[in-house]
């Protein structure tokens, strides 16, 4: 990955990260809550290559490590992203084009955002943290895919365009 799509990466996802802690996280959602942060990076992660997809999810997992809202230990989003990230980037063909495929592109958000939750979630429970009751972390589930769901379809191409024209504008390496 170049210095320029490093630092287009880094530049996007702390973007995101004050948009999710200064306004996301102020919404009251009816169902759980919605991150924002989660979706727009597995979004991220569905158009890059392997290698890439590796380092986004190392630079997203450390800005999320490094929150000041979650007391879990450091490296523990890091990871969980990481195994993510492989997961995407190893099956991504089997999705196809998601743009073409709005419904399958809203479908993998809301697993991969819901699944990623809950495998932090076990993983900080292992870990030997304090983790909320078991329907307290289903509904927050539950409400992240369902408000993953239904803004899917906005986020999505835009996400997709503007990484097309970012990467565009310069794409030497």
């Amino acid at each position: 990955m170049s210095i320029y799509r490093t630092s287009v990466t880094i530049s996007f996802f702390l973007a995101i990260f004050l948009i999710q802690e200064s306004l996301v996280n102020r919404i009251d959602f009816y169902i759980g809550g919605f991150s924002l942060y989660l979706a727009l990076l597995f979004t991220w992660l569905a158009t890059e290559d392997k290698g890439e997809a590796f380092i986004s999810a190392f630079i997203a997992g450390i800005i999320l490590d490094l929150t000041p809202s979650f007391d879990t230990p450091v490296g523990l989003w890091t990871a969980t992203l990481l195994l993510f990230s492989y997961l995407v980037s190893t099956y991504r063909e089997s999705l196809g084009d998601l743009d073409e495929r709005p419904i399958t592109a809203a479908l993998y958000l809301v697993f991969s955002t819901s699944l990623s939750i809950l495998v932090f979630v076990i993983l900080s429970g292992i870990l030997g943290n304090a983790i909320p009751p078991f329907f307290t972390v289903m509904s927050e589930i539950a409400g992240n895919g369902l408000w993953t769901l239904l803004f899917s379809p906005i986020y999505f191409p835009l996400i997709n365009r503007m990484k097309i024209r970012l990467f565009s504008l310069r794409s030497t390496p």
